[in-house]
């Protein structure tokens, strides 16, 4: 439950950057439509982050087609490093093999400095 409160939060937060943070919205707006998705490996929990030249729309779920997906071991672990907003936690995690990536790398450390852009 926190898991999705968090990620829902993150989307908020998100797309009241790309309307209010200058910064933020120039970052997002030189991409076309990247789609991004963070979900928990059993697939219960999940959010998809859709970029397109600017505007940032979200969906619930953890069954959605991605350009890129950040996958956590457990709503827990994907929980509680994302809240530490450390860089060294997230580090930590993929080499315990709590975290791992799927598709496109680069789009996933777009997102990733996006977010600390966007806060």
């Amino acid at each position: 439950m926190r898991f999705t409160l968090l990620l829902f939060a993150l989307s908020k937060i998100l797309i009241r950057a790309s309307k209010k943070n200058i910064a933020y919205r120039n970052y997002i707006g030189s991409i076309h439509q990247v789609k991004i998705l963070i979900k928990t490996a059993d697939g219960k929990f999940g959010r998809l982050f859709i970029f397109d030249q600017g505007k940032v729309l979200t969906k619930g779920g953890a069954h959605h087609s991605y350009d890129a997906a950040i996958i956590w071991a457990d709503a827990a672990t994907g929980f509680k490093v994302m809240a530490s907003k450390s860089d060294a936690e997230q580090f930590r995690a993929a080499a315990e093999g709590k975290m791992k990536l799927d598709g496109n790398a680069f789009f996933a450390q777009w997102f990733n400095d996006g977010v600390k852009l966007a806060m």
